[in-house]
């Protein structure tokens, strides 16, 4: 695997390539505001593909020098990249918000795109982001029952305290919900603690407010994407009914449902979850 940093106007981003050679496909992770874990959870998934991941800015290794969050920050980081590696297309495949990230690119981008893999996907900007969290928050709070209620409403107090306070509620914050991505919380493996130190609070809190004030023209521009478009959640999802918003966004896509798995498929269905994304790559 090869690591390099790609600067942009803004930020310093951590990239890593899995191979040399190969069709490049774009792995954008969730969060926001964690750091990449795709790289070593999807790339294996997909051998024959050069896969291209970074920490988003301001977390994991890479830094947010300019303090934004905006949507065209992250479009211009990813547009960065491609320069950098001089990828004329590549795939995209984007889990939970980088879902929403890949939707965004593809609007802004669709000439970049081959291919669009939405893995368990944030619905969408403005009130389709609000509607992620409701959802979201009513299922994992739901699972979490009135002890993990009382851990996250705790840990969630300390992301507005100062340094080191907030860091370590943040950490904190992204376990419990980690665990609750579970059918059964308490059997949930715990995240790996490398990851949590990635995560940056300030990320979190400033894209969310940028997602929760931008309007739905972000996207309107997606209705001219003709390339192939996958759409997939675990049959036990976060984000219940209203997934059948990005369902609908895209009629003509290869719509999946996962059995035996909720939002994190490389861990809950793992066999189920390659033969998807196989089956789909090979059909192009």
């Amino acid at each position: 695997m090869r690591e390099l940093t790609v600067e942009t106007a803004g930020a310093e981003l951590a990239v890593r390539v899995s191979r040399p050679d190969g069709e490049p496909l774009l792995l954008l992770h969730g969060g926001p505001g964690v750091p990449d874990s795709m790289q070593t959870d999807i790339a294996p998934l997909l051998p024959g593909y050069r896969s291209i991941s970074f920490d988003q800015r301001g977390v994991g290794r890479s830094r947010c020098r300019d303090g934004r969050y905006r949507i065209d920050d992250y479009l211009a980081d990813i547009e960065a990249i491609r320069e950098q590696l001089d990828i004329p297309t590549w795939h995209v495949l984007g889990h939970s918000w980088g879902g929403l990230l890949a939707q965004l690119y593809a609007a802004h981008h669709g000439s970049r795109v081959r291919s669009l893999a939405l893995s368990s996907s944030s619905l969408g900007v403005g009130a389709d982001w609000k509607a992620t969290k409701r959802d979201s928050f009513r299922i994992e709070l739901g699972r979490a029952g009135a002890g993990g209620r009382l851990r996250f409403y705790l840990y969630g107090s300390f992301l507005v305290s100062p340094e080191p306070l907030r860091s370590w509620g943040m950490r904190h914050v992204m376990t419990e919900v980690w665990h609750d991505y579970f059918l059964d919380p308490t059997m949930a493996p715990d995240p790996d603690r490398a990851w949590l130190a990635g995560c940056s609070p300030q990320a979190m809190i400033r894209t969310d407010r940028a997602l929760s004030h931008s309007d739905g023209s972000a996207l309107a521009a997606l209705s001219a994407y003709a390339g192939p478009v996958l759409v997939l959640y675990g049959q036990d999802d976060i984000f219940g009914a209203s997934e059948a918003i990005v369902r609908r966004r895209y009629p003509a896509a290869t719509q999946v449902t996962l059995g035996g798995s909720g939002h994190l498929h490389w861990l809950q269905n793992p066999a189920g979850y390659q033969e998807a994304l196989r089956s789909f790559y090979a059909a192009m």
